[in-house]
This record gives C-alpha cells, structure tokens and sequence, in this order.
C-alpha cells in the first residue's frame, strides 16, 4: 500500500503517480474534475453579495414552493 500513491514535485507542478488496483478510473475522473472546479471558483472573485443574493434565491423559492412540501395545518 505505501507504493499505492506517490507524490512528487517537479519544478512548478505535482507529480501524482496512483496504482490502477488502488482507485478506478471512474473515481479518478470525478475527483480531477472536482479539482479543476475548485480551481475556478477560486478564480472567481465574488464579493459578500453574493452570499445575499444566495440568501434570496432561497427564501423566494421556499415561499413559492412550501406549500408543495408542508402540508398545511387544519
């Protein structure tokens, strides 16, 4: 299991070296794909607003569809 993953650093990049008994390939993809969307949002420069319009979204689609979810009391 030790030489399952490997790690290396060469010049300005990471070097990852995995055992294909280790993980599938299915698995890989999701989580390169996790990664490269980390990335982005990293990129992404957002300000404190966005966490209120976020807030909004919410609360105008819970007051569209409560209804459909709680049944209201008798």
């Amino acid at each position: 299991m030790q030489n399952a993953l490997s790690l290396q650093t060469v010049d300005n990049r990471f070097l990852i070296s995995i055992d294909k008994a280790y993980i599938d390939q299915d698995f890989l993809m999701r989580l390169m794909n996790r990664i490269r969307l980390e990335y982005l949002a990293k990129k992404v420069d957002f300000d404190e607003s966005i966490e209120d319009l976020g807030e909004d979204l919410k609360s105008n689609w819970w007051e569209k569809n409560k209804d459909k979810l709680i049944k209201p009391e008798e």
